[in-house]
C-alpha cells in the first residue's frame, strides 16, 4: 500500500490488439488439399493434420470451420465440379462420343480419382459419401435422359428406350476399362479416349437399334 502523500501513476490496460483478419482463401484451399489428400490416400488414410499441411493452414483454423474430419470430406465432396453439358448436337452418337471422351479423361484428373474412390466407399460409408455421390449421379442421370428423350423425338433410337440403361451401358463399360487400366498405362488410355469412346458408343447404339441418319455407325 503506498505511504500518505506519495504519488501513484496508475498505467491504463494496455488496448487489445485486433486479431489476424479472417483469409479468404482458406476455405477453397482447404477444400483443394482435402480433394487430393483423398484422391490420394482414400478414407482410410485421411487425416486432418495432413490436409493443414497441404492446405498450410494451421489445425485451430481448420477446426474451426469443419468440427471433424467427416464434414470436411463431405464438404469437399459438395464442391466437386457440377457436370455441365452443352446443349445437344442434334445427334445421340456425337452426345455420347463427346460425353464418354471427357469421362476418359477425367479419370486421370484429381477429381476423376475422388469420384471413383468416393463411389467405391459409399458403399461402406453411406453416411459420408452416400448424399455427394447420389447427387452427383442425378446429375448425370437427367443429362443422360434428356439426351436419349431427344433421340427418341427424333426418331433415332426406338420409343421406349431406357436412358438408364444407356448410362449404365456406356460408362461402365468406360469405368471398369479405366479400373482395369494399369497406371503406367494411363496416359496411354487418354490419348486413346476418342477411338475408344467411338468403339463402345457404337457397340452401345447398335445394340439399342439405333438409326441415326448421316452419323450412324457402319
Amino acid at each position: 500500500m503506498p505511504s500518505p502523500g506519495k504519488l501513484v501513476f496508475m498505467t491504463s490496460a494496455a488496448a487489445p490488439r485486433p486479431g489476424r483478419p479472417p483469409d479468404p482463401d482458406i476455405e477453397p484451399r482447404v477444400l483443394d488439399a482435402t480433394l487430393h489428400i483423398y484422391a490420394e490416400v482414400g478414407w482410410a488414410g485421411f487425416t486432418m493434420d495432413a490436409v493443414a499441411r497441404r492446405a498450410r493452414v494451421g489445425k485451430a483454423a481448420l477446426y474451426r470451420r469443419w468440427k471433424s474430419k467427416e464434414k470436411l470430406i463431405v464438404a469437399a465432396l459438395a464442391s466437386l465440379t457440377t457436370p455441365v453439358m452443352a446443349e445437344s448436337t442434334g445427334s445421340l452418337r456425337e452426345d455420347l462420343l463427346a460425353m464418354a471422351i471427357r469421362t476418359l479423361k477425367a479419370q486421370q484428373s484429381r477429381d476423376g480419382l475422388v469420384g471413383i474412390r468416393a463411389q467405391i466407399e459409399a458403399k461402406f460409408y453411406p453416411e459420408l459419401f452416400g448424399q455427394a455421390m447420389e447427387d452427383l449421379g442425378r446429375q448425370w442421370r437427367t443429362i443422360f435422359r434428356n439426351l436419349v428423350l431427344l433421340a427418341i423425338e427424333r426418331g433415332e433410337i426406338p420409343k421406349g428406350t431406357s436412358p438408364a440403361l444407356v448410362l449404365d451401358a456406356v460408362n461402365g463399360i468406360l469405368v471398369n476399362h479405366v479400373l482395369s487400366t494399369p497406371l503406367d498405362k494411363m496416359p496411354a488410355l487418354v490419348e486413346d479416349a476418342p477411338r475408344y469412346a467411338e468403339t463402345v458408343v457404337d457397340f452401345v447404339l447398335s445394340s439399342i437399334g439405333y438409326r441415326g441418319g448421316a452419323n450412324r455407325p457402319a
